[in-house]
Order: structure tokens, then C-alpha cells, then sequence
């Protein structure tokens, strides 16, 4: 990748990728149906020292990457230890007797956010997990909404996830007949709701409704009165936290949220239905 150059990052689960263009990232969120969801952002200015970094931290030029704890012990059938000798095909590594499954000891471990000393070293050498307080957790929220003749049968939806990619939950509520601006502002409250009620104190927003992100934001102001009322609903919800931003992102980036406000238009107006992940 050129220096100085824009990049793009990928985050799925507890793994993030940079690819140079925008359809390499993009295939990556499309092809996000299973497991953990994707997110992706755009960089600016690619440098030498990011690279130096990526490469000291990470695997450079792999076909494939993917993550110990999503790895089955029969997806890659018999391995054997090798040394970096035997790799160049320059002799016999030792210790090939053993043809015990090379990653059959690997477990997934649990993660945390929180600071580990050497203490919390468990007697296999591993960190043992420690809880970590919701209030220092960032809450990812994207939203959304759906009406069907804008005004008419409307939905709202909210998904909320861990940063690392986990789905919380995801929410959906029935609407009646509004419009698909109300929708949306309904989608963002509902998942701001539920952020309160779980008890997270700092928020990150995502949706693809430029009128509700710049509105909240005071980038534009609301002029009709039920935008206004809504605006100022979600300011007062905002208080509840520590942190708050909003940021607005492309369509196919908030797929997830759409998916849930089309479901939520077959809800009776007020009923909200909740699927839970496994994010916590």
C-alpha cells in the first residue's frame, strides 16, 4: 500500500483487516452473514509507521485469516509442528512422531477490556478474564427505519453491539402509519432506550439517515415540530451518557438495522420484539 494513500479498515469480531480499496471492503461486510458482524471505516493518509506496526503485530500476506477461537479442530484436517527449516523444505523438522491435531489444545479464552498485570496469569500461562464495568464499554448502536408509503405502515429497528462486533440485541418496533423520517428518528430512540436500560454510559451511533444524524448533531437544524419533538427526545436520552457520537454511514453499511425496521412494519403499532445476541 502506497504511503499516504486512503485505506480502509475492516473489524469483524476480535479481528480487523486494511485493504486498499473500497470494493475489497465491501465484499467483506457482504460476505458478513455469519458469525460476528462487520464494520468497516475509511483511513486517510496511510504511513510507513501503520505498516511497521500491522506487520509487527499481525500476520503480513496471508491467504486467509481467522480467529483461534473460531477455529474447529477438523476445518484443516491433520497439521503437524513445524520449524521454519522444514517450511523452506530444507530437511526434517524434528518432533514429527507426533501427529496429534496441532491445535487441538487451543480453547477459546475469554476477553477483556480491562488492564491485566502479571498476577492475573492463570497456572497455563493464559490471562484469566476480568469483568469489565459497562460504564467504561462503548455501546455500538445502528439504527433505522421503514415505511411503506411514506407516510405508512412504518417500523423502527435498532441493533446494538459490542465494539468488537458482537450483536447485543437486536430490536425492532411497530410504528403504524408515519413517515420514514419518524422511523428513523423512532429507530435511534429505541436503541438508545435499551443502551440505558442495560446500563452502558458511552455510545457510539450509526445510521444512514442524514436528516436524523445532522439534526442531532446540530449540524442542521429541525424545523417541522415533530422533528423537532423527536430531536429533542433523543438530546434528552443523550444526557444519560458519558459519551455520545453520531456518525453518519452509507446505506449498505446499516444493513443490519434495515433488516429489522422491514421486519418491525409487521409489528402492531407499540409492540417491540427483541432477539438477543450473544454480546453479552
Amino acid at each position: 500500500m502506497e504511503e499516504g494513500s486512503d485505506y480502509y479498515v475492516v473489524r469483524k469480531g476480535d479481528m480487523v483487516a486494511v485493504y486498499r480499496s473500497l470494493n475489497d471492503c465491501q465484499a467483506q461486510i457482504c460476505s458478513s452473514v455469519s458469525g460476528p458482524a462487520a464494520s468497516a471505516y475509511k483511513g486517510y493518509c496511510w504511513s510507513k509507521e501503520k505498516a511497521e506496526y500491522f506487520s509487527s503485530h499481525g500476520l503480513s500476506n496471508a491467504s486467509y485469516t481467522i480467529s483461534a477461537a473460531e477455529l474447529r479442530e477438523d476445518l484443516l484436517g491433520a497439521l503437524v509442528p513445524c520449524t521454519f527449516q522444514s517450511a523452506t523444505g530444507s530437511g526434517q523438522a524434528q518432533g514429527y512422531s507426533d501427529q496429534a491435531h496441532a491445535f487441538s489444545g487451543l480453547e477459546a479464552k475469554p476477553r477483556s477490556s480491562s488492564y491485566s498485570s502479571p498476577n492475573n496469569l492463570n497456572h497455563t500461562g493464559a490471562f484469566d478474564a476480568q469483568p469489565v464495568s459497562k460504564q467504561y464499554m462503548v455501546c455500538v448502536v445502528h439504527f433505522d427505519g421503514a415505511s411503506k408509503g411514506n407516510p405508512g405502515k412504518s417500523g423502527a429497528g435498532a441493533v446494538l453491539m459490542t465494539e468488537d462486533g458482537r450483536v447485543i440485541s437486536r430490536l425492532r418496533e411497530g410504528l403504524g402509519v408515519a413517515t420514514n423520517n419518524v422511523a428513523e428518528y423512532r429507530g435511534l430512540i429505541l436503541g438508545l432506550k435499551y443502551a440505558i436500560r442495560l446500563g452502558f454510559k458511552r455510545i457510539k451511533v450509526y445510521g444512514d439517515s442524514q436528516l436524523v444524524c445532522y439534526q442531532v448533531k446540530g449540524t442542521w437544524q429541525a424545523k417541522k415540530e415533530n422533528m423537532m419533538e423527536l430531536c429533542k427526545e433523543v438530546r434528552k436520552l443523550q444526557e444519560n451518557f458519558i459519551s455520545f457520537e453520531v456518525h453518519h454511514v452509507r446505506r449498505e453499511w446499516n444493513s443490519e438495522a434495515d433488516r429489522q425496521a422491514n421486519i418491525a412494519i409487521t409489528l402492531a403499532s407499540g409492540a417491540v420484539s427483541e432477539e438477543r445476541g450473544d454480546g453479552f
